[in-house]
């Protein structure tokens, strides 16, 4: 059944029938306790679905166990299960009230924890649910509070994707400009870094470009303050 709803959900005129149904519930049921875990992971399939659509983050957020049961399959399920849950965290964390949820859940270390040693290959995606994490006081906090992320960032900065590389810059970016003297002496001290941004502000996506440009500024900025010599 779980299935069904979520090969349904493509189309945007079924995630209201199948929200306005009362389905969501009995969704995350499945996602926290299902049998097998091609059932739960076809349960998060259907959140990451139905959470495309500005209500349903909003409905499915206000579930108390939708979301720690998403954290839970991405410590848990198979490289496709950890992918659409992290997506599904992804598409929640958009809507604000859902971030303060999402960190209290655990969901940052496991998510640095996941690019340390990603066999999953969701790098991409676990990166996208950290940025968009920067945006909540308790959030931030939890990721400057992760030692071993710095060194991460700087390397995908040299070896991600596209968008890999995108969302690295806007962590580090969100990182300086809350505590800007303790990254930037990380950074400055990595020999790959400043000719990682200097490459992706010439020849990266626009997006990449603005972000490298900006963190580039925010370094020279640092190190121009005698009181902050790095």
């Amino acid at each position: 059944v779980v299935t069904a709803l979520f090969n349904l959900s493509i189309y945007d005129n079924n995630k209201i029938l199948i929200m306005a149904a009362g389905a969501v519930d009995n969704i995350v049921e499945v996602l926290e306790s299902g049998k097998t875990m091609e059932a739960r992971e076809n349960a998060a399939a259907a959140i990451y679905s139905l959470s495309m659509l500005d209500d349903c983050k909003v409905q499915i957020g206000a579930s108390s166990k939708a979301i720690p049961a998403l954290v839970l399959l991405l410590k848990e399920g198979t490289p496709i299960g950890k992918r659409d849950a992290a997506i599904a965290l992804f598409n929640l964390a958009v809507y604000n009230p859902n971030k303060l949820s999402i960190v209290k859940s655990g969901a940052v270390n496991l998510l640095v924890e996941l690019l340390m040693d990603d066999k999953a290959g969701i790098t991409d995606d676990s990166l996208a649910v950290l940025a968009v994490l920067l945006g909540c006081s308790q959030g931030l906090e939890e990721i400057k509070n992760c030692k071993s992320l710095v060194p991460i960032l700087i390397d995908l900065l040299r070896f991600g994707s596209v968008k890999g590389k995108e969302n690295s810059i806007t962590v580090l970016l969100g990182l300086c400009k809350e505590e800007g003297e303790l990254v930037a002496r990380k950074l400055l001290a990595n020999p790959r870094s400043i000719p990682s941004l200097q490459s992706l502000a010439a020849d990266g996506s626009l997006r990449a470009r603005r972000k490298a440009d900006a963190l580039l500024r925010l370094l020279n900025r640092c190190c121009s303050q005698p009181q902050h010599s790095l």
